[in-house]
């Protein structure tokens, strides 16, 4: 029994001191080594269990980028000396497209007008100025009337704006009452599409022009033959500054008169010759037709009368206003008397031919009667 106790006191003792040597030797283990000793492994004491921790993730293996061929050598060409400056001019602006001329532009329109044997479709117009324009739409005047008839047909200028046709159809018989005669005989009034003329005149363009003869109608039909033969006898002497009695009558005052008294004549052209004897005759005149009674050049076989321009035609220009006299007054008529224009003095040592005046061309004319000549005809 002693022999047990003491034996279970020895291994209690050496139990206890055990777990102290064991203690101390964990206590050695955990401390640092001082500095300049080698670190004691000591081998773990086995303790009480504890819940285990996750064992770490391990860090992502992050590839290496995979190894690139070292570029090419790139062998430098030998040093060159440099190009010289080249100066560039700056480039210039594109040049505008020609502009392609209409051959007919360049033509006599004279030419052109002449050949046109209709008038247009459309409305009647009279375009531009009197000795440069031309006319849409042209009536025709029938070359026989009760009291009229027309001369020089082969021409085909029987043609003109409405209001000179229904002036002519009004003014014929109430010249053929003013003056006895049987009617009248008309010359020319202008082409069907109107225009400049072949010969003879340089207005009678716009339709609004018309020649009316020094001659009473005859009594019976004028042949063609007749009408493209006969002349108007000239009422003014050999001298050109008085009448000639053998032709002039008081029946032509009469005539003058009946013409320029309507409202929408703009002017009557006569020789200076008849504007004086006007003014001798009718010089108390205070009426107004005699302010439209104008003298002319030429204008010594017939009268030229022409009308206002209408108002459906605002293409049309107008003549400038009369002076507002009866063109009767001291010195009015001097020029026209004078030696300038009744005996032009020729050169008495020869000189450099004149250049004819150039003929209008279409592109001379309002641009509207381009359309004009290239409408189409009215049959």
């Amino acid at each position: 029994m002693f022999t047990r106790v003491a034996t279970l006191f020895a291994l209690s003792f050496v139990f206890v001191a055990g777990s102290i040597a064991v203690a101390q030797r964990m206590t050695v283990a955990q401390a640092p080594p001082a500095a300049g000793e080698p670190a004691t492994s000591v081998a773990p004491i086995p303790a009480t269990p504890q819940p285990a921790e996750p064992a770490p993730q391990p860090p992502p293996v992050v590839a290496e980028p995979p190894a690139q061929t070292p570029p090419a050598a790139v062998i430098a060409p030998p040093a060159q000396k440099p190009a010289p400056v080249v100066t560039v001019p700056t480039p210039m602006p594109p040049a505008k497209p020609a502009i392609t001329q209409d051959p007919k532009d360049s033509l006599p329109a004279k030419l052109l007008f002449a050949a046109k044997q209709l008038p247009t479709l459309g409305k009647a117009m009279a375009i531009g100025y009197y000795p440069r324009g031309c006319l849409s739409g042209g009536v025709e005047l029938p070359v026989t009337g009760p009291t009229w008839q027309v001369m020089r047909v082969s021409r085909n200028r029987n043609w003109g704006h409405p209001d000179l046709i229904r002036f002519l159809e009004k003014f014929a018989p109430r010249a053929a009452k003013s003056t006895g005669w049987k009617g009248i005989l008309v010359g020319d009034l202008a082409q069907p599409r109107g225009g400049p003329t072949p010969s003879d005149h340089k207005s009678h363009q716009t339709g609004l022009d018309v020649d009316i003869w020094f001659m009473p109608m005859p009594s019976h039909v004028l042949s063609k033959d007749e009408r493209d033969k006969i002349a108007a006898p000239n009422v003014v002497a050999d001298n050109w500054k008085e009448l000639n009695p053998k032709n002039w009558t008081p029946q032509h005052i009469a005539f003058i008169k009946a013409a320029a008294d309507q409202p929408e004549v703009e002017r009557v052209l006569v020789n200076a010759a008849i504007k004086q004897e006007l003014c001798r005759v009718e010089g108390k005149n205070k009426d107004g037709w005699m302010s439209k009674v104008r003298p002319w050049y030429g204008h010594h076989d017939h009268i030229h009368v022409r009308l206002k321009c209408p108002a459906d035609s605002p293409n049309c220009r107008a003549q400038p206003p009369l002076p507002g006299d009866d063109g009767c007054g001291k010195n009015a008529l001097d020029y026209w008397f004078s030696d300038k224009v009744l005996r032009p003095q020729k050169p008495t040592t020869p000189t450099t031919p004149k250049t004819p005046p150039k003929a209008l061309t279409l592109a001379d004319l309002p641009p509207a009667c381009k359309t004009v000549l290239s409408a189409p005809a009215r049959e």
